[in-house]
């Protein structure tokens, strides 16, 4: 039974090396049941969310909030924004490496790990690490050559289709009514359902 795990970033700035982190989610989930147990919308209880302090990073670690970016989050809908705004839960960068870590050790041995960039979350999540000196905590269980980028297995699975990211159910008024944009964690359950949608077409399944 091979486990995958997959993560999605929401960030202040698009540069990897040096933009506040708003949140990450992840998720573990495992090809195996694409036929017979079939992931779905509820399974969004399966995704989970560490929110983060952007004082934190900006004050004692110098990262840094693009004006661009910033004014891009302001202009959302208030869906989005309360979802992204300061709250006092929201944890420091050694309580994320110390959450995240946890959450590694809690979880089943992870065989690849993906995310929708491997230029960007990758190299953010290694960088948080990094700056409390925890990198090899994090590579113990997420080994830097089994990460995968889920655009390209979309991509070359629809042959490299103008737009990849397809709405990952049947019913795309439901998939559309349910979707939050701009949500990690729903962006990384998106792709979960798409692989799940490729494995079922490919294996000649009924769609969900």
């Amino acid at each position: 039974m091979s486990n995958h795990l997959i993560i999605d970033f929401e960030t202040m700035s698009t540069n990897a090396s040096k933009c506040a982190v708003i949140d990450c989610s992840v998720m573990v989930f495992n090809m195996d049941r694409f036929s017979k147990n079939p992931y779905s919308l509820d399974s969004i209880k399966d995704t989970k969310k560490f929110k983060l302090s952007i004082v934190d990073q900006v004050k004692n670690y110098n990262w840094e909030i693009d004006k661009s970016t910033l004014q891009f989050w302001e202009e959302q809908d208030p869906i989005v924004r309360a979802n992204i705004s300061p709250k006092k839960s929201d944890l420091t960068v050694k309580e994320f490496v110390k959450s995240f870590h946890e959450f590694l050790i809690e979880s089943p041995k992870i065989d690849f790990w993906w995310s929708r960039s491997n230029t960007f979350d990758p190299i953010i999540l290694s960088r948080i690490f990094s700056a409390e000196g925890k990198l090899s905590h994090l590579e113990e269980y997420l080994k830097y050559w089994k990460v995968r980028d889920t655009r390209t297995y979309i991509d070359a699975k629809l042959n490299f289709p103008k737009q990849g990211a397809f709405a990952p159910m049947t019913d795309e008024g439901i998939w559309n009514s349910k979707f939050q944009k701009h949500n990690s964690a729903w962006d990384i359950l998106a792709d979960v359902l798409r692989f799940q949608q490729i494995h079922r077409a490919e294996n000649d399944l009924d769609l969900l």
